[in-house]
């Protein structure tokens, strides 16, 4: 049932923001904490799955071309992927509001031809006029999840720490460089380790 309202609130359009701060409240109250991470975790997996068929068939070659149909498969898929990323979005606030992201945390990371897929499509022009949002989404995802690491909320072993570092460069999060856990990872600049000057 929880899982059949997280769905619900991701994909209702008629009030979506009233439906999701209902759920948001219904999992926030919910007597069991591994049921709520076994359905946020399944729901995310859902989601990051539609994405990267989206994208992945948005970059293959077989889906190229001038013509009619073609252009209007590219524009669905890239529709698809821009849904569907703000699903995860909104899906890892509330995994990282219950501390339960540990597992989205190592997923996200985890996602090499997903990247790739990412790095493909953003070669185009195409996206810029149809989904212009979509990398903007991506990396809020990303930054949701290194923060919460580097805040403490959630576990990650080292080498997912430094893939964030790598991936989170600092002219566009416009962040300060500060040491977690003797490591150098990108957090706001209103965050500073107990015990380290900034």
């Amino acid at each position: 049932m929880l899982y059949g309202l997280i769905v619900a609130a991701i994909h209702n359009h008629s009030n979506m923001a009233f439906v999701k701060a209902f759920v948001a409240k219904l999992l926030r109250e919910f007597s069991s904490g591994d049921s709520a991470r076994r359905v946020l975790d399944r729901a995310f997996e859902a989601s990051l799955k539609t994405v990267k068929r989206s994208l992945e068939e948005y970059s293959s070659p077989d889906f190229r071309g001038d013509h009619n149909e073609t252009e209007a498969i590219q524009r669905l898929n890239l529709h698809t992927a821009m849904t569907n990323g703000r699903h995860l979005l909104w899906l890892i606030e509330r995994m990282i509001e219950l501390k339960v992201a540990d597992k989205a945390v190592r997923e996200w990371s985890e996602q090499s031809t997903f990247t790739a897929d990412l790095q493909r499509a953003f070669r185009d022009d195409a996206w810029r006029n149809i989904v212009p949002g979509l990398p903007v989404v991506v990396l809020r995802c990303t930054c949701k999840l290194a923060n919460a690491v580097a805040s403490g909320s959630i576990l990650a072993a080292r080498p997912i720490v430094d893939w964030m570092l790598h991936i989170l460069p600092y002219h566009i999060l416009h962040i300060n460089e500060v040491w977690y856990h003797g490591h150098p990872i990108g957090v706001p600049s209103t965050y500073r380790v107990q015990g380290r000057n900034p």
